[in-house]
């Protein structure tokens, strides 16, 4: 990305998870740009340990691990070092996408299968190309995350089991920190990272997001699940060709520079 400060002058509004926000404020403010954060969603842990056991059966059994986040990886391997397991050499793992693949680099595990686009239906659609019928499917998942695996896999004779390592929750700080930021500033960007960041911040300011001029506020998704949770309020929004961060970021700072040049 060139490094002119494009987004001098524009302010972002931030609204995703405040651990995972901090590196985005960092590269909006290094493009120049002011963010301002409101973390509308949290993360609990949300399985047992009294599944330890069958969490082990799994394990041993030959076939695939399927990340379909990074907050997965997190809580999944969070969970096995509490209840000393280890993900055993002969199991295979698929990843959603780039993050979540070198957040699994970070805890030794070396993805075999991710999908071009970001996206469950295209790691179904990899894991058709890959996995045979004989091999099982764990798909390590959060509360809200779709079954799209489980439904495109099991018609095809796999056997699809789901672990819901964690759950996302609304973020009661963040969203008075929302409430606050929407009457003392005025945003540029007001970037979505999933459809639960979608639906809470909806929740919180109603319409009223509505009556925010387009000409001055444009709405960015990290994707097309979260560009069709903001249409189904009627809220339209751009979206990168890239569903990642720096995707988002690199389209912000194209809109940029093509108001500077009008």
């Amino acid at each position: 990305m060139v490094n002119d400060f494009p987004l001098k002058g524009k302010t972002v509004l931030v609204t995703r998870n405040k651990t995972q926000a901090k590196s985005f404020r960092q590269k909006v403010e290094q493009l120049g740009g002011k963010a301002v954060l409101a973390s509308l969603i949290t993360f609990h842990r949300a399985l047992p340990n009294d599944l330890v056991e069958q969490v082990r059966i799994d394990l041993a059994i030959p076939g695939w691990l399927v990340f379909t986040s990074v907050n997965g990886a997190d809580f999944f391997f969070s969970y096995l070092k509490e209840n000393q397991l280890i993900v055993p050499g002969h199991k295979k793992i698929a990843a959603v996408g780039e993050k979540t693949a070198r957040r699994l680099e970070s805890y030794n595990v070396l993805v075999d299968v991710m999908p071009h686009d970001y996206i469950a239906e295209q790691l179904a659609d990899a894991l058709k190309q890959h996995a045979e019928p004989s091999e099982r499917i764990s798909v390590i998942k959060g509360n809200l995350s779709r079954d799209v695996i489980k439904k495109e896999l099991t018609p095809l004779g796999f056997v699809v089991k789901e672990w819901v390592v964690y759950e996302t929750v609304p973020d009661e700080d963040g969203i008075k920190e929302l409430k606050n930021a929407a009457n003392q500033h005025s945003f540029d960007f007001v970037t979505f990272t999933s459809s639960s960041t979608v639906h809470t911040f909806m929740h919180v300011l109603g319409e009223g997001i509505k009556k925010w001029p387009a000409h001055q506020t444009a709405c960015i998704s990290i994707g097309p699940l979260t560009r069709d949770a903001l249409l189904s309020y009627g809220i339209t929004s751009y979206m990168p060709d890239t569903f990642t961060i720096d995707g988002m970021l690199d389209l912000m700072c194209r809109m940029s520079r093509k108001e500077d040049r009008i």
